[in-house]
């Protein structure tokens, strides 16, 4: 398949994701089943304290300080996170849905929020499990994989936050959709007895594993 809005050949997508959700030894684990099956409290649209820990599973470390910062930022994340409307995918999202999703992070371009370890990949590990379906998961690879003509690269202070998520997801967007049928498929692939898969994870774990070899 072609992703990357028709940049990037990403060959037997379906070796990929099986060998991310076989199971394996002490050490060697990945993230699926433990990280998108964490419970916490049940609600979709409702964060808590638990959620915060949840990028432990995804390799991103919450230590104490992380945690504090993670704290304070709740009410903002959770603000976010209401204004997303109940059942939308980010395949079937429209523009105005996309800014909000990409709004989410604003919080990075907050001068008021001091904590330099905090970044957009720990944000995205927070939320995607809420909205596994519309919140992307994101982090260096996947921004590797999308810069170029997807995702334009910019310097350092001539885009914000908000703008660069905001052309990122509608790259993903467009993967999801010109891939619907294949992304659709790939996502019953997950064995009966673990969490629910959604293109948008498929999408996530395909490039990531790409990336890797």
């Amino acid at each position: 398949m072609r992703l990357a809005m028709g940049t990037r050949e990403v060959f037997d997508a379906e070796s990929l994701l099986e060998e991310y959700l076989t199971p394996r030894r002490r050490g060697r684990r990945r993230a699926w089943p433990a990280y998108d099956g964490l419970e916490t409290n049940g609600q979709p649209g409702v964060l808590c304290t638990g959620d915060l820990l949840a990028p432990n599973l995804l390799g991103a470390p919450v230590d104490l300080d992380r945690m504090a910062t993670l704290t304070a930022l709740l009410p903002l994340l959770q603000r976010g996170l209401s204004a997303l409307p109940d059942h939308a995918t980010l395949q079937g999202a429209d523009d105005a849905v996309l800014d909000k999703v990409a709004a989410l992070y604003d919080p990075l371009d907050d001068p008021d929020v001091d904590d330099e370890d905090l970044k957009g990949s720990l944000i995205a590990k927070v939320l995607h499990r809420k909205r596994p379906d519309l919140i992307p998961l994101y982090d260096s690879r996947v921004l590797t994989f999308y810069r170029g003509d997807a995702v334009p690269p910019a310097r350092r202070g001539e885009r914000t936050w908000r703008e660069y998520m905001q052309l990122l997801v509608r790259a993903m967007r467009q993967d999801l959709r010109d891939n619907a049928e294949e992304f659709g498929r790939l996502a019953k692939l997950a064995p009966a007895d673990g969490p629910r898969l959604t293109p948008l994870r498929v999408l996530d774990i395909v490039v990531w594993m790409s990336s890797a070899v």
